[in-house]
C-alpha cells in the first residue's frame, strides 16, 4: 500500500469510529433486524402498559416477518383510540417503526366488494337483519348498529355458514365488539 491509500483508509475508519461514538449521528435507514423489530414493537407496548393501556398483547411477528399485536380477547384498537394522550406519549417509539413494519392493507377490486356487499345482503337474510354493508376498505363497521355490542355466536356461525359460499375470504368487522359474543 501507498502512503496515500493508508492515510485515506485510517481517516475513513477515525471518521466511522468517532461518528459509531456519537450519539447525534441520524439513525440508520435501513430496516432493523426481525429481532430488532420485535424488541421496537415490544418497546411500543411497554410504553402503552406504561400509559394506562395495561392490557396490550405483547409484540409478535407474523409468519412473513411483519409486526403485530394479536388482539385474542381484547379489542386495544379500539381502547387505544380513546386515549389521544396515551398515543402521544408513546408516538416517539411508533414513529422509529420502519415503513415495512406491517403488513400492507388488503386492496379489494370492485368486484371484491361487490362480493361482500352480497356477503353482507346474504347474512342479512340468514338472521341477522342488522348487519351493514362493507364499507371502502371491505370492512363491516358496526358502530352505531344493534350489533355494535357483538353477534351472538349462533347467528355469526349460521351466517357465516349459509354466505360462505358467496364471500370465502377473511371478514373484518369494526367499530364494536364485532365478533361472538
Amino acid at each position: 500500500m501507498n502512503r496515500t491509500t493508508t492515510t485515506t483508509m485510517l481517516l475513513s475508519l477515525l471518521v466511522t469510529a468517532g461518528l459509531a461514538g456519537c450519539g447525534n449521528h441520524p439513525a440508520p435507514t435501513t430496516a432493523p433486524s426481525s429481532s430488532g423489530l420485535l424488541t421496537l414493537g415490544q418497546e411500543w407496548v411497554q410504553c402503552l402498559r406504561s400509559h394506562g393501556l395495561t392490557r396490550m398483547p405483547d409484540a409478535e411477528l407474523s409468519q412473513d416477518g411483519y409486526l403485530e399485536f394479536p388482539s385474542r380477547d381484547y379489542d386495544w384498537k379500539s381502547d387505544l383510540v380513546k386515549h389521544r394522550d396515551i398515543i402521544d406519549a408513546c408516538q416517539s417509539v411508533e414513529d422509529r417503526y420502519p415503513a415495512n413494519a406491517f403488513r400492507p392493507k388488503q386492496q379489494f377490486s370492485a368486484d371484491d366488494l361487490r362480493k361482500l356487499a352480497a356477503y353482507a345482503d346474504c347474512v342479512r337474510k340468514h338472521g341477522i337483519p342488522a348487519f351493514p354493508d362493507p364499507n371502502a376498505a371491505g370492512e363491516f363497521d358496526l358502530s352505531g348498529t344493534s350489533l355494535a355490542d357483538g353477534i351472538p355466536g349462533a347467528l355469526r356461525d349460521q351466517a357465516d355458514a349459509a354466505c360462505h359460499s358467496v364471500w370465502d375470504g377473511a371478514v373484518k368487522i369494526t367499530g364494536g365488539a364485532g365478533g361472538k359474543k
